[in-house]
């Protein structure tokens, strides 16, 4: 990406001079790219100064449903007042296993740091694992209508418990600005698709195998990533995520506690 989300194209002016009796050429301009802004459908950064639990549910049908995970996100800011979104995510046990940091600049967001989390029962403690990022942009405020413009995200991971290397490539691109109900309310959202290309290799059973997902994802303005749809190629069937509730703090202890 040059180091930028946005791209800006140049525009070109053809002028022809007058040689002999040759006419004038009149000036031409080559087409400038448009972008549209999606910057109010990403999580809300000032409001998250106080910071929010997401939690996630994978849908089974339309009556069936069950809790997936649950991202706590909060804002921070740095001594250079660099704005940053730190995430962390727990499993159904409650049990941390993911920690994320993107950087949110003028036209996007960029991811940081993308760890995971595994819990060594002989001490009793979690145990970080970091994972190598190569291209950062996780979501572009000012993303190109280009059918064909993408925005990489790059990384390799150590995949717990085996530590399987996963590489993934992923290549995101605009789709639609969209209206979803979400809990009886009508919200305007942006849609997001992607195509996910793994490499994998597992080094002690001696496999390497590739695998390529398509994905779409919607964020309801105001409140971030709201669905989420998954399918690997040449399978069967469709993965969905929803968002299911937003808790403060106090409520998810609650909830962590059973009370």
């Amino acid at each position: 990406m040059r180091n930028s989300l946005a791209i800006m194209l140049v525009v070109i002016l053809i002028g022809g001079g007058i040689v002999g009796c040759q006419p004038k050429e009149t000036p031409v301009e080559l087409p400038v790219e448009q972008t549209v802004d999606t910057k109010s459908y990403y999580y809300p950064v000032e409001e998250l100064a106080t910071p929010q639990i997401y939690e996630y549910s994978a849908v089974v049908s339309e009556t069936e449903a069950y809790i997936s995970h649950y991202w706590k996100i909060q804002k921070e800011v740095d001594e250079e007042g660099k704005v940053y979104l730190v995430w962390e995510r727990y499993n159904t046990a409650f049990q941390k296993d993911m920690y994320t940091k993107e950087w949110i600049v003028a036209d996007g967001v960029v991811s940081q740091v993308y760890d995971f989390y595994t819990f060594d029962s002989t001490n009793q403690t979690f145990e970080r694992h970091p994972n190598k990022i190569k291209q950062s942009i996780v979501y572009p405020f000012k993303p190109s209508t280009d059918s064909v413009m993408a925005y990489p995200y790059e990384c390799e991971m150590k995949l717990p418990p085996d530590f399987t290397t996963v590489k993934l490539i992923r290549d995101r691109q605009f789709d639609e600005f969209v209206t979803v109900d979400y809990k009886g309310e009508e919200l305007q959202a942006a849609v997001f698709i992607s195509k996910d290309f793994y490499d994998i290799e597992d080094k002690e059973k001696g496999g390497f195998w590739n695998q390529e997902k398509n994905k779409t994802e919607v964020y309801a303005e105001g409140i971030g990533l709201i669905y989420e749809d998954e399918q690997i190629k040449g399978e069967e069937g469709i993965a969905v995520t929803q968002l299911t509730n937003i808790y403060t703090v106090e409520e998810f202890e609650k909830l962590k506690t059973g009370l």
